[in-house]
């Protein structure tokens, strides 16, 4: 398969379009693509005259002898043309609107129907390939709607039955892309088109899930417009503005707190005040700046970090002009201190908002990178996934859950039921203790751990209803660990499947609502399971065909997860732009 891209930005290699673009095209060369970019602006392409000589006295070629002779045969032979342009006045930029009018060539002149209208069809199509189109696409405006003329424009101009638009990746907010201390927290986009260009040389389109978080916002729109705004005031005011004169008024002399090492901060105060122990004076050369924090929630307090002469030092009130003002609820700095919550993700999600100097605000990572690893850190902190899911995906823990169960289920009919209680009690409480190093555990494992507790001590006291119906009562336990959660803020298969997406999305609530109906699926297959091995015991002549129904009822329940955690989240995305 020949891949063709035709890059429109006049950023040409060192734009967001093209950050995205060879993202696309790493993917469809590792699925095995050819692949080559076309840089218009490197190229001499004159505007097309209108004066029709392509189709009248030398059909096919333009009176023109410039690059675009070269790039005419190349567009004829491709089998996927991938157009990517930034997003000028809601429609493609000046060069890529030139290069496609000067595509006229390849068309004929004639006017044929196609069902209820009209259009000129493709020169030298062949009738049997259709060439696949891909429209790329990013904005300086955090909301996807800016796109739609873009969109249908495209959607005319492949409205033939030579070609097909068989995907759109459009990002809006893409400026993002192009700040080193956010661009790593937003690695998942990239990751995502380079899976889509995977996806579109094998499926011939993206996949729905992997559009689904192509289509997930880089941003909260209200904290994007104040980053940008931000940006905008330092560069428009780069060469206004002076450092005020040292204040020392409303403000407690430099307070030093005692920082152990290994040990994270227990409250917001410790953490901002702290931050001295982790300033990084190369980092800051000869900056000289006040940071001014406002925080509110259960620790309301002001605080100041003043950066002088290669020093930093903290003070607790307030300045006059600091450099930089950070209002953020306590409870959201301590999670960013403590390395449980990515800055740049909280910034992006709206969760603490900032004024002043935005060239200040992207270099606090880098300014408190060190010594002191283990102390405060600022925004640039990242999330990290549990040690166990770096070997293990998050999924195959949910297997590694049902481990005693399997034992007690395997082991039941032919072991002491108490041996038989015992071992599943056992490798339960291994799973439970490994994950509580590890990770939180889940209702799952945790609801596992005591099950079994309770019913080994039962069997040891012998007590006759737990040793009669333990195959009802286990069933009643797993329905009710995964219903459970449904009132909790995750439902259970959302704790597992988590750590296959970015922390951007965990709480997305298509994401929520695709794992609550998977989850509920399941709870419900228990409690059914439960029924028919109630009934088992009071129609013993139906054992037998009892068993072997609530068997089978795991089958559908398994086709259902793995088709509805696909389809779901595209039909979800759909409805929700509705």
């Amino acid at each position: 398969m020949k891949v063709l891209a035709i890059n429109g930005s006049p950023r040409d290699r060192n734009g967001n379009t093209d950050r995205i673009l060879q993202a696309f095209l790493q993917g469809a060369r590792e699925a095995g693509a050819e692949v080559e970019t076309i840089y218009l602006r490197d190229l001499k392409i004159n505007p097309c005259l209108g004066c029709f000589t392509c189709w009248t006295k030398t059909p096919g070629v333009c009176v023109h002898n410039d690059d675009m002779v070269q790039i005419l045969p190349k567009i004829r032979k491709a089998d996927v043309i991938v157009y990517a342009t930034p997003l000028y006045v809601f429609t493609v930029s000046g060069l890529m609107k030139n290069f496609m009018d000067r595509l006229i060539p390849n068309v004929d002149p004639r006017i044929v129907k196609r069902g209820n209208h009209f259009i000129h069809s493709l020169r030298y199509s062949n009738g049997q390939k259709v060439q696949k189109i891909v429209l790329m696409s990013n904005c300086g405006f955090p909301e996807s709607h800016h796109f739609s003329a873009l969109v249908e424009t495209f959607k005319r101009f492949t409205d033939n039955p030579d070609m097909e638009l068989v995907a759109t990746i459009l990002c809006a907010g893409g400026e993002l892309l192009s700040q080193p201390a956010l661009s790593e927290s937003l690695n998942w986009y990239l990751d995502a088109a380079r899976k889509a260009g995977g996806e579109v040389t094998t499926y011939g389109r993206i996949l729905p899930e992997t559009q689904r978080i192509l289509d997930t916002p880089l941003a909260d729109p209200e904290a994007y417009a104040n980053m940008a705004n931000l940006w905008w005031d330092s560069q428009i005011l780069r060469e206004e503005k002076t450092l005020p004169e040292e204040t020392f008024e409303n403000i407690s002399p430099p307070i030093s707190i005692t920082v152990r090492e290994n040990r994270l901060p227990e409250s917001c105060r410790e953490a901002i005040l702290g931050m001295p122990h982790a300033f990084n004076p190369s980092a800051a050369g000869s900056l000289n700046a006040d940071i001014q924090f406002h925080v509110t929630g259960s620790e309301p307090g002001e605080y100041v970090l003043r950066i002088r002469n290669g020093r930093c030092t903290a003070h607790e009130g307030r300045v006059s002009n600091p450099a930089l003002t950070i209002h953020t609820p306590s409870e959201v700095w301590l999670k960013i201190a403590r390395g449980e919550l990515s800055g740049q993700t909280a910034y992006l999600k709206n969760m603490y908002r900032v004024k002043g100097d935005y060239r200040l605000l992207l270099k606090l990572g880098e300014l408190f990178s060190g010594p002191e690893k283990t102390v405060s850190q600022a925004p640039s902190t990242t999330e990290t996934i549990p040690k166990e899911t770096s070997r293990l995906p998050g999924m195959a823990w949910l297997t590694m859950a049902f481990i005693p169960w399997i034992i007690n289920w395997a082991t039941s009919s032919f072991l002491n039921l108490v041996i038989s209680l015992g071992l599943s009690l056992l490798t339960g409480m291994l799973i439970w203790v490994y994950r509580c190093v590890f990770e939180k555990p889940t209702w799952m494992e945790t609801g596992t751990f005591v099950y079994f507790a309770v019913c080994l001590l039962m069997a040891l006291l012998g007590n006759n209803f737990f040793q009669t119906y333990n195959d009802v009562l286990g069933y009643v336990t797993l329905a009710g660990a995964w219903l459970g959660t449904l009132a909790a803020e995750a439902p259970l298969t959302a704790e597992y499947s988590k750590w296959s997406y970015p922390k951007a999305l965990w709480t997305h609530p298509v994401f929520i609502r695709t794992n609550a109906i998977i989850t509920t699926v399941w709870g419900w297959v228990y409690l059914t399971q439960a029924v028919l091995a109630l009934a088992g015991h009071f129609y013993r002549e139906w054992m037998l065909i009892l068993m072997i129904i609530r068997s089978l009822l795991l089958i559908p329940a398994f086709v259902f997860t793995l088709w509805f955690q696909k389809w779901y989240p595209a039909y979800g995305s759909i409805r929700k732009k509705a």
